[in-house]
């Protein structure tokens, strides 16, 4: 996994939740725009989330999700449901 385009994520979320001190959980897919603002991600696709989801795929795959700290997972018998929380 590109430690560049995972140090980025962390620091749109860093700056997204300093901002947004309310927001208690957010799905990864409503930060999309702000991914494609920092230019992490060149567009979302019509799959809305497809990006940053196979990221967080690849991650969890690798067991390695904790590279991202802000990162929930909300694991169904078929698929996996990513947010993101503040840190605590």
């Amino acid at each position: 996994m590109n430690e560049v385009k995972i140090k980025k994520i962390n620091q749109v979320l860093a700056d997204f939740f300093e901002k947004n001190k309310d927001v208690k959980r957010i799905p990864a897919l409503d930060m999309m725009d702000c991914f494609v603002d920092a230019g992490i991600f060149k567009m979302d696709y019509d799959r809305r989330g497809l990006p940053i989801r196979n990221v967080l795929r690849e991650l969890d795959d690798k067991n390695q999700l904790d590279l991202i700290p802000y990162v929930v997972v909300e694991r169904k018998d078929k698929n996996r449901n990513w947010f993101f929380e503040p840190l605590k």
